[in-house]
């Protein structure tokens, strides 16, 4: 008996698959128009826009300018671009932004910065004082390590935090 070829076992795959449906909606609630959404195209770029219109699940195209802190080369009133709603893969809106997350960063590398910087004061200091009999020698406290590391973390966590501000968060849109 001859073995099934992978033509036939091929199109019974393809027959046991359901017909892909029609594209699934992007949004499930409508998007006011003055929204700011970046938008993913199926050309593989990303777009960050304004709504110029609203945006509901059953719209077949988006009207959209660049954001207010983009130029776009002609007047704000007339710069808008309208693309099918085929052309986009998905839809997002800013939540939020990533000031936790630098701080977080920006704490664990400052505190190792603070930390080495505290070790490395931490020791045994000699200074020689000619005349009076020999060299001067004091003990850094051990307390300086700890603090040289809080003061560390605390200020890379501030620094950080301050660049994950300006640095908007993406949510799919709902």
């Amino acid at each position: 008996m001859r073995p099934p070829c992978i033509e036939t076992v091929t199109a019974l795959a393809l027959l046991a698959v359901p017909a892909a449906s029609a594209q699934q909606a992007l949004v499930t609630r409508p998007l006011d128009s003055a929204s700011v959404v970046r938008l993913h195209l199926v050309q593989g770029s990303r777009v960050e826009a304004e709504l110029v219109t609203t945006f509901a699940p059953e719209s077949g195209v988006i009207v959209y300018r660049p954001p207010f802190h983009r130029d776009c080369g002609v007047p704000r009133a007339v710069c808008q671009f309208r693309t099918p709603v085929t052309d986009v893969r998905a839809i997002e809106v800013p939540h939020g932004n990533h000031a936790g997350r630098g701080a977080l960063i920006g704490a664990g590398v400052g505190g190792t910065f603070g930390l080495a910087l505290g070790l490395a004061f931490a020791g045994q200091t000699c200074v020689a004082y000619p005349g009076f009999g020999g060299d001067y020698c004091t003990r850094s406290s051990a307390a300086v390590v700890p603090v040289t590391t809080l003061v560390g973390a605390a200020l890379g966590a501030g620094l950080v935090a301050l660049f994950g501000v300006g640095s908007p968060a993406w949510w799919p849109a709902p």
